[in-house]
């Protein structure tokens, strides 16, 4: 029996067909079973084969290409199965794989589509896999592919372009793997190494926020310098990272000297770096007060400066552009030295100023506080120096002081005297007792030296008052004296304030200075007393504490009693010390004078102690301008100009900024002649947010009947303190 196959060999195309027949000898039975490779049918990997008769079957090829590529077709006898024939089949395809685009530039974390076309006769399998860089799939470095159907992809760009930037992709055929194409892609960086915003102008101790654009991988982060300081410093200004690739810079608290800052912000994995440039600006503004004076000549008079819009307030003092003056224009002396010690730097506290022995050829002369913070601002006040003319007289600061004896440490105290109508300034210094024939005598009156420093004696004589005088070394008749008295207990000397109105209706700090305080709160330090009754203290030092009133304790008028009492066993009491509530009185008297009548007599004016009611500063007005776009102030000079309507009214907002400002105040302009309490401008307050602190809103009903002219602001606080600013509004 014999079984003979034909065709005996085949070159057939992926998934195309081939039919086979074979002939059988020997016997009746002509039916044969048919195999690929051995498997009986055949199976997806090498093709299958169907009986299509007794003795003919179809064979399909695989859609894929197997290896090795050639596969063996057999035909055995169904009567005999040892009888059988092969033939041999070869697996081909014409496959063509094509990918566009071609070519590609992606930015840094961008992403491309890729797509793919595979064509060829036959039925092979169509699907593609995907790479880059020969990386299945693809990879951070190099970037990712991901199929998105049977025939596109979507390639997702690295975050950093890698080395080289192009990447090759590569489309395969999956039935024909030595078929495939490629797509070259080249990784552009979508940052510029640059800094945002590349130039700023920061106020002193203001900040700034800077951007950093690099191409950056994830977790890598930027490295900040100023003028190449990392992190900077307190002379150009710090710098802090408030992510990876942002920081905020701090302007310095003083303008540096070399003002063209540079923030650099650095990549350290790559040496990318990018710069910014910062010009450090100054608001500050310096007055000195008093602004204006006279001064014989050796006399001496304290100046006290005031710099604001910087947390730097020192300053540096000069006469007539020479640094601490000289004998000539006068001098500024550390305030309470004698003899004149001139400051040795900068300081924020008040001087003296000593007027010269004679009239200077330059007069008058000004004083000069230059601001440390930004030396291109600078206060001044004019001091005119008179010729020593009347009688001599000697005054002595201060006029009397509470000392503690000398026990185990000298208690001291500097006094100054001033000579005037002479151009000899000097005293001589002595001590006695203050009670004529009582009290202490000789070193029991303790002892003062050539500059007037008092030395306290060990112990307190009898009756407790002591004299330092000082005598004027040009006329022996004329002196001063100040009276001390000496004491181990608490002492008040000042009380801040002294009076107030009745009727506050906000809460505000009662101060008590003096010595001897023990320092500290609660039941180890020293206790205010109101009326005998003890209020919550704290002591901020052995000189100073401070209490809080109430307006229930000023609702009427009358005189409180002020002590402080020391603990220990048993206590000890202060001095008492009158606080004086004033009748609530807003009343207003005008003095009219005129050439004619230059004089006015039987006034009586009533001066309140100044009062921090309501306020633990002073109320004042910086500066004031036209309120645009609801929230934007435009700063301008006083007075503020305004035109009237012609017919009818119509609102004006302005917004004005100072100390302590609040919109619950009472804001109003006086008036010309005609209207003497400012009525014909309705003034409605309101806070301002997002700009300065102290910002108020003022919108001013204006009508064409407001009578022109310069306006003043008069401020009053709830509890009836007032402030007044000058010339603040012109009304045209």
């Amino acid at each position: 029996m014999t079984v003979t196959i034909a065709p005996k060999s085949a070159n057939v195309l992926l998934g195309a067909t081939q039919a086979f027949q074979a002939a059988v000898t020997g016997t009746s039975d002509t039916n044969v079973s048919w195999e690929v490779n051995g498997v009986a049918g055949g199976n997806s990997s090498v093709g299958t084969i169907l009986a299509t008769g007794a003795d003919t079957a179809m064979y399909t090829a695989p859609t894929v290409l197997p290896s090795p590529a050639n596969v063996t077709v057999t035909a055995a006898s169904s009567a005999n199965p040892q009888a059988s024939d092969s033939a041999s089949v070869s697996l081909q395809d014409n496959i063509t794989v094509n990918v566009s685009p071609a070519t590609a530039n992606v930015p840094t974390g961008g992403e491309q589509v890729f797509t793919a076309s595979v064509t060829g006769a036959g039925g092979a399998a169509t699907g593609i896999t995907w790479n880059v860089n020969g990386v299945a799939g693809g990879n951070a470095t190099v970037g990712t592919i991901a199929a998105t159907s049977a025939t596109t992809a979507m390639y997702t760009a690295p975050p950093v372009p890698p080395s080289p930037a192009a990447v090759t992709i590569t489309a395969t055929s999956v039935a024909d793997t030595s078929k495939s194409a490629n797509a070259s892609a080249t990784i552009t960086c979508a940052a510029t190494n640059s800094i945002s915003p590349p130039s700023a102008s920061v106020g002193l101790n203001q900040t700034q926020t800077f951007s950093a654009s690099f191409c950056l991988a994830a977790g890598t982060s930027v490295a900040w310098d100023v003028n190449g300081i990392a992190g900077g410093n307190a002379a150009v200004g710090t710098i802090a990272s408030t992510g990876p690739a942002t920081a905020v810079y701090t302007a310095p608290a003083d303008l540096p000297a070399t003002n063209l800052i540079t923030v650099h912000a650095t990549v350290a994995a790559t040496g990318a770096s990018a710069s910014a440039t910062v010009t450090v600006t100054s608001s500050v503004s310096v007055s000195v007060s008093p602004s204006t004076a006279t001064l014989a000549v050796g006399q001496r008079m304290t100046f006290t400066p005031s710099v604001t819009n910087t947390t730097d307030t020192t300053v540096t003092w000069s006469v007539n552009g020479v640094p601490n003056g000289n004998a000539t224009v006068g001098q500024v002396c550390q305030s309470g030295t004698n003899p004149c010690a001139a400051p040795t730097g900068p300081g924020s506290g008040s001087i003296d100023y000593v007027a010269p022995a004679s009239v200077p050829a330059t007069n008058p002369v000004n004083l000069t506080a230059t601001s440390n913070a930004d030396p291109s601002r600078s206060g001044t006040a004019t001091i005119s120096i008179t010729s020593a003319t009347g009688p001599v007289a000697v005054t002595i600061s201060p006029p009397y002081a509470f000392m503690a004896p000398s026990s185990s440490t000298p208690s001291t105290q500097q006094f100054l005297a001033t000579v005037t109508g002479t151009t000899n300034a000097n005293v001589s210094w002595s001590v006695q007792s203050a009670v004529a024939g009582q009290g202490c005598a000789g070193a029991a009156c303790g002892s003062v030296d050539a500059n007037g420093l008092y030395t306290a004696p060990a112990a307190a004589p009898s009756p407790n008052a002591i004299s330092v005088i000082a005598t004027s070394q040009a006329d022996s008749t004329k002196s001063a004296s100040a009276t001390i008295a000496l004491t181990d207990g608490p002492v008040i000397e000042t009380i801040l304030p002294s009076s107030v109105m009745a009727g506050a209706v906000e809460g505000f700090p009662l101060e008590v200075e003096g010595v001897n305080f023990v320092a500290g709160s609660g039941s180890s330090a020293s206790v205010i007393l109101l009326n005998g009754t003890a209020r919550s203290t704290t002591c901020a030092s052995a000189a100073v504490c401070t209490t809080a009133l109430n307006p229930s304790d000023v609702q009427s008028s009358g005189t409180m009693v002020v002590e402080v009492q020391n603990p220990g066993t048993p206590t000890t009491l202060s001095n008492p010390v009158p606080f004086v509530i004033v009748p609530f009185d807003v009343s207003v008297d005008t003095i009219s004078l005129s050439s004619a009548q230059p004089i006015a007599t039987g006034e009586d004016i009533i001066v309140v102690e100044p009062t921090t009611a309501a306020q633990s500063a002073p109320i004042n007005v910086n500066f004031i301008g036209y309120l645009t776009g609801g929230n934007t102030c435009g700063v301008q000079g006083s007075p503020l100009t305004i035109t009237l309507p012609a017919s009818g009214s119509a609102t004006t907002s302005i917004c004005i900024q100072g100390n302590n400002l609040d919109p619950t105040f009472t804001y109003a302009f006086t008036g010309p002649s005609g209207a003497p309490n400012g009525s014909d401008i309705g003034v409605t307050a309101s806070a301002i947010t997002g700009l300065f602190p102290g910002m108020i809103e003022l919108d001013l009903q204006i009508s064409n009947t407001t009578l022109p002219g310069v306006r003043s602001l008069i401020i009053t606080t709830l509890n009836n303190d007032r402030a007044v600013a000058t010339g603040m509004l012109e009304v045209q």
